[in-house]
């Protein structure tokens, strides 16, 4: 059932109440660290995972803006698809992912942000939620709200400090418990999976 938030949890966007309360570490396992906390008003936790990685901002850039070609990094995504890229910075995607009978599968379009700080070297990917870019399709829920950082931070020449933060809504009718169980199975796997495809 867990898979149900799969999708909902990989989503992107932006907001500062990701940022304004303090975390609670939920797991430490083979260098990842995966915090959620509970959001005043609404039934579904935060999460942020951070994890060091042996990549370079470029490289992760790469990956985050070629998401397409690694549906396998995101669990139990059925597709990614770019819809748009009206420049550099910024691309539109369209993503599915794949519930379990007989729940409903979930799908959502994002416009993704893409911000360089010369300076500092890191990179910040900001999206949003754009329920109603495309028609929605029969029996699949839409996602209307997520919002979500990446931000790859360099340690040094061959390394950066990766950190994920999402804050979304699944739509429809899903137990509040198992959308926060997802919120620290989801991260986690997510970093296993982008470890295994980038830095074997």
């Amino acid at each position: 059932m867990i898979r149900i938030l799969s999708f909902a949890l990989l989503i992107f966007g932006t907001s500062p109440v990701l940022f304004a309360q303090s975390w609670d570490l939920r797991k430490d396992e083979d260098g990842i660290k995966v915090y959620t906390k509970v959001n005043d008003g609404h039934p579904f936790d935060s999460f942020k995972a951070e994890m060091k990685i042996n990549l370079t901002v470029p490289e992760i850039t790469k990956f985050l803006k070629h998401m397409d070609e690694h549906p396998e990094a995101f669990p139990d995504t059925k597709e990614i698809r770019i819809l748009e890229r009206p420049n550099d910075s910024t691309q539109i995607q369209y993503a599915l992912t794949d519930a379990p009978w007989p729940v409903s599968d979930r799908d959502g379009i994002y416009k993704l942000v893409f911000q360089y700080n010369k300076k500092t070297g890191q990179l910040v990917t900001k999206a949003k939620a754009l329920p109603t870019y495309l028609p929605e399709i029969e029996d699949v829920v839409r996602i209307a709200l997520s919002d979500t950082y990446w931000i790859a931070t360099p340690i040094d020449e061959k390394s950066i400090k990766l950190e994920y933060i999402v804050h979304a809504d699944p739509g429809g009718n899903i137990p509040e418990w198992l959308a926060n169980t997802a919120a620290v199975d989801v991260p986690f796997d997510t970093f296993i999976n982008i470890r295994k495809a980038l830095a074997p």
